[in-house]
């Protein structure tokens, strides 16, 4: 295992975490606290920083977004999962989006930990369970990915479904149980457009790679 951390000696100290597996296989990164006020999402990603792996590799950025942690806020200058496409305004948090950029592109695929508001619903149900919640859903920028490495398409669907399967088993409040959220951020007519500026469709559309929330 390898520990870097960037800008060391600042406020926005990033600590990153190369965790090598005893034999080669693909590299899956995972990145929590993005959204200092989301604490489901980074203590979530701590329990993974000192993990053994038998194959494979991680790459694990448990605090993605320190100042904003602290502080227990959203945001400090600007939301830093909307800082993935070019806004030319230059502030810590395009700093650090530089090193997630490349980490992300360094990855086979990424999942971006958060804590969400509400319960998702594909269904209108209440004020906090409906399509526009977050909560106890696997999120994705679309239903299919379409690889540039070698031109097959990856069924982000499908892969999530199996996920949500094995999580649901656990899960005794029906209320409570997980289901796929397809974002379709690129779809004209998306509820999310906001996405288009987040970390997992940099990876979907930049990347390809397979990423979700």
């Amino acid at each position: 295992r390898v520990h870097t951390v960037f800008f060391e000696g600042t406020d926005h100290e990033l600590n990153v975490y190369r965790i090598y597996g005893q034999q080669p296989g693909k590299t899956i990164l995972l990145i929590g606290g993005i959204q200092g006020d989301e604490p489901g999402g980074f203590l979530s990603v701590d329990l993974y920083v000192d993990i053994s792996l038998a194959k494979g590799n991680l790459i694990v950025v448990p605090r993605a977004n320190f100042p904003s942690i602290l502080r227990k806020e959203r945001k400090i200058n600007q939301d830093m999962n909307r800082k993935f496409s070019d806004d030319n305004i230059f502030n810590y948090e395009t700093k650090v989006v530089g090193v997630l950029k490349k980490l992300i592109c360094e990855s086979d695929c990424f999942l971006n930990l958060h804590e969400g508001s509400g319960i998702y619903s594909p269904t209108w149900e209440s004020e906090i369970k409906n399509p526009k919640r977050y909560g106890q859903s696997i999120i994705a920028d679309n239903s299919l990915l379409e690889t540039s490495k070698n031109g097959e398409r990856v069924d982000l669907e499908k892969m999530a479904a199996s996920v949500i399967e094995r999580i649901n088993l656990n899960i005794r409040n029906p209320e409570h149980l997980f289901h796929f959220n397809n974002h379709r951020t690129s779809d004209p007519g998306s509820i999310h457009k906001e996405q288009l500026k987040s970390a997992t469709y940099y990876a979907h559309t930049n990347c390809r790679i397979p990423a979700f929330g």
